[in-house]
């Protein structure tokens, strides 16, 4: 075949690629600004929750969902495999089981804290080992959104104390991490990008706590608050997600994903 019939025939094969990405986007946007919608109605009806956590939700759903949903434009690799979502759902289910001992430990924690509460905000990081681990180890746009949504499902079935808000926590500390990983393009999964996923998880959590559940803070309370927040995010759910992504790596149960194979880059 001579160049000019390649050139031709890779000419006539793009538009339809181009358009089923366009059309992808296009729903997934869509989807983006549906969750946010309905989260803020959701949240809002509930009067426990105070008048400002349904537009806050909406708002933090739809500025993350759509930062996320441009770094997954960007994916080298955005298609996910059987395996990839076979081993998201068990580590959600797994660290699902985690943050249900931790909620159970928090109540004690949190009464011997009393002393100072914006200290309460160092030990949130457990909360946020579901995004950084789910990114790290799967390696796809959405993981770690995936991966923090069914840990803070299955927390939420077994039972705590805050209920269904368990769950667009969740989803929104996913997104926090997502970002960072769809910043750095979906290329970097080492120490560096756990770290960064960390605190994106970290800075979500700060500003819904402070807002929602110490609103009585004084702003210099809300600050030492959010910065216990980050220091969490980058310790517990940084560090600790990317050690334990490396400890599952050596083990020989990531296998069939790159970051198994590849453990050593982790």
């Amino acid at each position: 075949m001579s160049t000019t019939s390649k050139s031709s025939a890779s000419t006539t094969a793009e538009p339809p690629a181009r358009r089923a990405g366009v059309v992808a986007t296009t729903v997934a946007a869509l989807a983006v600004v549906v969750v946010a919608v309905l989260l803020w109605r959701g949240v809002a009806a509930d009067p426990d929750n105070g008048p400002v956590a349904g537009p806050l939700v909406g708002v933090m759903t739809l500025v993350l969902g759509a930062l996320a949903l441009v770094g997954w434009r960007t994916a080298p690799r955005r298609s996910w495999r059987v395996v990839d979502i076979v081993v998201a759902a068990v580590l959600g289910v797994a660290l699902g089981l985690v943050f249900t001992v931790w909620n159970l430990g928090w109540s004690p924690l949190s009464n011997a804290l009393e002393f100072f509460p914006p200290a309460k905000g160092l030990f949130v990081g457990v909360w946020l080992l579901g995004g950084v681990v789910g990114g790290l180890v799967v390696r796809k746009p959405g993981a770690a959104v995936f991966v923090e949504v069914v840990a803070a499902v299955v927390s939420a079935l077994i039972g705590n104390q805050w209920g269904f808000a368990t769950v667009w926590y969740g989803l929104l500390q996913g997104l926090g991490a997502e970002v960072v990983l769809a910043v750095l393009l979906y290329r970097q999964w080492g120490a560096v990008a756990a770290v960064g996923a960390g605190i994106g998880a970290g800075v979500v959590v700060g500003v819904l706590d402070t807002t929602l559940y110490y609103p009585e803070f004084s702003t210099g309370l809300k600050l030492v608050y959010g910065a216990g927040a980050v220091v969490s995010g980058i310790v517990i759910a940084g560090l600790g997600g990317w050690a334990l992504t490396r400890a599952l790596a050596r083990t020989g149960a990531l296998a069939p994903l790159a970051s198994g194979r590849n453990a050593q880059r982790v």
